[in-house]
């Protein structure tokens, strides 16, 4: 039988929240977040604040988004510790009443499923999740949160990063979706002649390694340099990293010029290996594009999200009815353009997984933590270069979680303005979202060194 690569295309999953499933949820949590995540204590700060927008929304004043840092996959059990069990525990000292417990719908990549298995396709809708395309423009998921954002019984939680970047101290550039969303739920409550306030509520998830980790570090560098066949008595682990980094550099730029027929950018000979990164990455993407034909548009993060809309258009056909019913023929062509895709897609992944790799966040603070997330970026692309992109991560250390609730942006107090021009409107989403970066930023409190 003939191994069908081609698949039809993905479908939008609506939420489907289930309170039993949630309370049992909310039960298990600490101990997958102890023993599965290695998160040996979780902190909130300014829990006070959640309670005080919950109640908001509850009394019908407020419309939420809880915009919420994303660093890593584990943030989402952050989100559940913090309406499942802070709200209603801090709520209760306050002599607050939320009446049924209060969550949210929050928003997830629909391709999140392609790797995570088929077990999230069917939990994420139970728990609140709202899927969405990242990669292109998804009327049906984005009608569907405009419409939860005004009407839904929970807030919305959208994390304006669009993406993990591994860095619990260094926010990537916001996406204005967040921003957007804001600005159209202010314009149909508005329609709508009803006096509740859009607010975007920042929150900061961070983590911190428990006993400065060097150990888990140490191991980790050692085995990474033993993949690489790097030979290296140095014992400065930070000059280790850095040579581990030359020498990565060095055999991929080899690599692509030899087999593949794009010219090495000159920056790739420079000194400065943050630079010599930035172009390897810039080059790799290319080959990525090169096979569709199509010329670099916008950022890194831009590229890749066109990219792999562009690979899912080959692979998830839309244009082909019943998969089925394809003759032999015809379902081995549908095959090759899905593998030629899903060859296009190793490139680009590596681009991807390379744009969270900085060295300037080790130097400017060199702290364990830091240390640890920037050494666990280069397994992840060097686990990917095996062909082993989904693999758990190798254990460094416990960590502490940092849940920070921030003071919530009124989005209708800038609605006039917004709704005044066309000019107007734009201005409006870049300088919220601007005003949103500085508070996600202002919430990152400096591990020790």
């Amino acid at each position: 039988m003939v191994q069908k690569l081609v698949r039809p295309p993905m479908q939008f999953l609506p939420p489907d929240p289930d309170r039993f499933l949630m309370t049992t949820v909310d039960v298990l949590m600490p101990l997958w977040v102890r023993y599965r995540c290695g998160i040996r204590s979780t902190q909130t700060i300014n829990p006070e604040g959640l309670v005080k927008v919950c109640q908001a929304f509850l009394e019908k004043k407020a419309r939420l988004i809880f915009a919420f840092r994303h660093p890593t996959i584990d943030d989402q059990y952050g989100l559940i510790h913090l309406f499942g069990r802070v709200l209603p525990q801090t709520a209760a000292q306050m002599g607050v009443k939320l009446g049924d417990s209060l969550r949210v719908h929050f928003v997830y990549d629909r391709g999140i499923p392609l790797w995570a298995g088929e077990i999230v396709s069917w939990l994420y809708p139970k728990m609140g999740g709202i899927s969405v395309y990242r990669s292109k423009a998804d009327r049906q998921g984005l009608q569907f949160i405009r419409k939860t954002l005004v009407d839904g019984s929970y807030p919305l939680a959208i994390a304006p990063e669009g993406g993990t970047n591994g860095c619990s101290e260094l926010i990537r550039k916001l996406e204005p979706g967040v921003a957007q969303m804001g600005f159209w739920g202010a314009e149909d409550l508005a329609k709508a002649n009803r006096s509740e306030q859009v607010w975007i509520v920042p929150l900061g998830f961070q983590y911190t390694y428990v006993h400065r980790g060097w150990n888990g570090i140490d191991r980790l560098l050692a085995q990474l340099e033993q993949d690489c066949g790097v030979v290296t008595t140095n014992p400065d682990r930070f000059q280790r990293l850095y040579h581990l980094g030359n020498h990565l550099i060095n055999y991929v730029s080899n690599h692509y010029q030899k087999f593949y027929p794009l010219p090495l950018p000159t920056e790739l000979q420079a000194q400065d290996l943050q630079t010599r990164l930035d172009a390897l990455l810039e080059h790799i993407l290319t080959i990525a594009e090169y096979h569709f034909g199509t010329t670099p548009k916008g950022d890194v993060v831009d590229r890749c999200r066109r990219l792999e809309q562009m690979i899912w258009d080959q692979i998830f056909r839309s244009d082909i009815k019943d998969i089925n019913a394809l003759s032999k023929v015809e379902l081995g062509f549908a095959n090759q353009l899905a593998q030629e895709a899903l060859n296009s897609e190793w490139h680009m992944r590596i681009a991807e997984s390379m744009t969270a790799i900085s060295g300037d966040y080790l130097t400017q603070h060199p702290s364990p933590t830091r240390f640890a997330e920037t050494l666990l970026q280069v397994w992840r692309v060097l686990h990917r270069v095996q062909g082993k992109p989904f693999g758990r991560q190798p254990y460094l250390g416990d960590r502490d979680c940092r849940l920070t609730v921030g003071a919530p942006i009124n989005v209708t107090d800038r609605y006039e303005f917004y709704q005044s021009s066309r000019s107007a409107a734009k201005e409006a989403v870049q300088t919220l979202t601007n005003d949103l970066q500085q508070a996600m930023t202002d919430l990152i409190i400096p591990s020790p060194i």
